[in-house]
């Protein structure tokens, strides 16, 4: 049976392998970012042969979502990577900008190989700082 959340992991796995480069700037993330009102955007990773300067998928599809629409609140994010196209965890950068844009946001994490859940971001990044005023 499938899950929820599922349809977003395909758009995902699909650009990947359709955009999957083995050599060059590497695409070799691809993330599906939902609204809360129902709109999907997809996208790549942005590599360049220095990795400490490459911007990962999951901040595209914010930007790409928070340039759409004024008031954008993410529902869930998925990343896939390389050709196989296996789920993975955000990193810590795309945490931030996740909780940032939507504290209460569903993330994919891998189980095992193959499976995936989806958990709150809250529990991927504890005690997140608190912005004083």
């Amino acid at each position: 049976m499938g899950k929820k959340y599922d349809f977003l992991v395909q758009a995902a796995k699909n650009l990947i392998k359709e955009r999957y480069e083995k050599e060059g700037h590497h695409s070799v993330v691809a993330a599906a970012l939902l609204t809360t009102d129902g709109k999907v955007y997809t996208s790549l990773n942005v590599g360049t042969y220095q990795p400490s300067i490459a911007t990962c998928a999951e901040i595209i599809a914010i930007g790409m979502a928070h340039t759409a629409q004024k008031e954008m609140k993410i529902e869930a994010i998925v990343a896939v990577r390389d050709p196989e196209a296996y789920v993975i965890t955000p990193c810590g950068k795309c945490r931030e900008y996740i909780a940032d844009y939507s504290d209460d946001a569903l993330v994919a994490v891998p189980v095992g190989s193959d499976d995936y859940k989806m958990v709150p971001v809250s529990e991927l990044l504890p005690d997140k700082y608190i912005k004083r005023v």
